[in-house]
């Protein structure tokens, strides 16, 4: 692959994702790191789905405790910090603001019962979520798996050699991120 730059790295990462859309196994496939002719074994450029989904259930299954912990002694009160984020909730759910159904369900939190819930559910809750769910977990990364290859092949193109070229691989691995998302919702 040709060096990318931030200039071109959009257009680089959109084709190497037109690449995985024709054929993600195939694609998978053809960058896995050469068997021979190495001293040494490499790892998969990006973990396998498989081991990518269990590496988070089992992370999140580990995370409970602290999970339960930081619920019921959060950084912020939660409605409070709800309320905070007004205008991120204006852009993503334009319906809640002409009908002001959410300010309404923000003022009736009870945050004694929202506590008292939570100590009730314990982190079984929480885990057992996770753990239920890790098959649906398993398939979005199968699919998010050969799109973060090809961030990564495309980012890897990219110089780095100056602070200036660290800050705009930094840029180019956001707005790739960003584009692998809007891409996964259909969004052209």
């Amino acid at each position: 692959m040709p060096k990318v730059n931030l200039d071109t790295f959009l257009e680089s990462l959109a084709q190497e994702l037109g690449e995985v859309e024709k054929d993600p196994a195939g694609y998978i496939e053809a960058n896995r790191p050469p068997a021979e002719g190495n001293p040494i074994s490499l790892g998969e450029l990006v973990k396998s789905p498989e081991d990518w989904a269990a590496k988070q259930v089992k992370n999140a299954v580990a995370g409970g405790d602290d999970w339960l912990k930081n619920s019921l002694k959060p950084k912020k009160v939660p409605s409070q910090a709800a309320l905070a984020a007004n205008d991120k909730r204006i852009d993503k759910l334009q319906q809640s603001i002409t009908n002001k159904t959410w300010e309404g369900a923000m003022a009736k939190i009870d945050e004694d019962e929202r506590l008292r819930t939570i100590e009730k559910r314990g982190a079984r809750a929480f885990t057992s979520g996770v753990e239920d769910r890790s098959g649906k977990i398993e398939g979005v990364v199968k699919d998010l798996q050969p799109r973060v290859l090809a961030l990564k092949k495309t980012l890897d193109a990219m110089p780095q050699k100056t602070d200036a070229e660290r800050e705009a691989k930094m840029i180019a691995a956001k707005r790739g991120m960003q584009l692998i998302g809007k891409q996964r919702r259909g969004v052209k």
